[in-house]
């Protein structure tokens, strides 16, 4: 069990989830389910199958999900200063500009990763850039969306400049 308090539930520990191919161990909150990841984390997340097919899953009523805004800073689990609250894709994130840690209340995961993969992704760089760099992919590794998709993905930014 992990030592990190859930930033939401404030006294709820939060559990970990790993997994064996990538070495990833994010935390979540088995009562909220938000989830945390500390540091550069969030890039590798999009890296490993069964993390992303656990708290990213296709359909399901979390994209219809009422997106808490909070009146107060959520304190970071990890070095419990106060978290800023910036958009990425719409969607408030918590962000701790100290140990560069993200959380991500149920269902704001899921919504971001959609975002970008249906019309790009702006907003906070810290976030938006490790959602794009976890979905970056060279051609010949991956799934062949994944490959179709960066060539398509490729083409449209070469017509673009």
């Amino acid at each position: 069990m992990s030592n990190l308090l859930c930033p939401v539930c404030k006294k709820q520990p939060m559990e970990k989830s790993s997994d064996s191919e990538t070495k990833l161990e994010v935390d979540n909150c088995p009562e909220c389910l938000g989830i945390w990841f500390d540091a550069g984390e969030l890039e590798t997340f999009y890296k490993s199958p069964d993390l992303v097919r656990k708290f990213t899953p296709v359909g399901g009523d979390s994209l219809h999900h009422t997106y808490e805004i909070s009146a107060t800073a959520r304190r970071c689990p990890r070095c419990r200063k106060g978290m800023e609250r910036p958009l990425v894709g719409g969607i408030s994130v918590d962000v701790c500009r100290e140990c560069r840690g993200i959380w991500f209340d149920h269902g704001e995961l899921q919504k971001v990763t959609q975002t970008y993969k249906t019309r790009g992704l702006k907003g906070d760089d810290m976030v938006a850039d490790q959602v794009r760099g976890g979905h970056a992919s060279k051609p010949g590794k991956g799934d062949p969306f994944t490959v179709v998709s960066w060539f398509f993905n490729s083409f449209l930014a070469s017509k673009i400049r």
